[in-house]
């Protein structure tokens, strides 16, 4: 995957071609192009000037796919989503390849919301801000609100999931590595 011309001048037409780049590379391409992921990551700054919803947008769809592990750690290396969302922990990469297996152990299909919440610190506070920042659906503001708390996930699963419901449960589950999540 690579930029048709000059990457930076590409960049500069549409800003959203920096998550787009990310996006199409997870999906198609076994590496990453040099000159693009230069290109990107000295443009970084230039995702200030997009609406939140297309942020959102793509950036969900970036973490629906498959195997986005590697290109987010690649991300996240080059502080690519530092300006749109400096809230993503360290370890945000490391939590989100914990998350995919814990998905393929479990059978689970890729969700770009769970996924999201993997790369961001347990913090209620800080999910409702950024929910509100990303322009997320009031049910997908209350699913990362959910998801993000800390309490631990009582002995049986379906009281939790009577406070916040089953895919919040679920989501919790394979956050935390639970073996349950595969019965759920």
């Amino acid at each position: 995957v690579r930029f048709i011309g000059s990457p930076l001048q590409r960049i500069a037409e549409d800003h959203l071609r920096i998550l787009r780049f990310f996006r199409f590379t997870a999906r198609f391409a076994h590496d990453i192009d040099a000159a693009g992921l230069s290109a990107c990551a000295a443009r970084a700054n230039d995702l200030m000037a997009l609406s939140r919803e297309r942020i959102r947008d793509e950036l969900l769809k970036l973490l629906a796919l498959p195997a986005p592990a590697a290109t987010v750690e690649v991300m996240l290396q080059r502080a690519i989503l530092a300006p749109v969302l400096p809230e993503i922990a360290a370890d945000g990469g490391a939590r989100l390849a914990r998350l995919l297996a814990a998905e393929t152990a479990a059978k689970v299909p890729a969700e770009g919301l769970r996924r999201l919440a993997a790369l961001l610190p347990r913090d209620r506070d800080m999910a409702a801000a950024i929910a509100t920042r990303l322009k997320l659906s009031n049910a997908g503001r209350r699913r990362l609100f959910d998801i993000a708390g800390d309490c631990p996930v009582p002995a049986d699963p379906r009281a939790l999931a009577y406070r916040i419901g089953g895919a919040a449960t679920l989501d919790r589950l394979l956050l935390d590595g639970d073996q349950r999540a595969a019965r759920w």
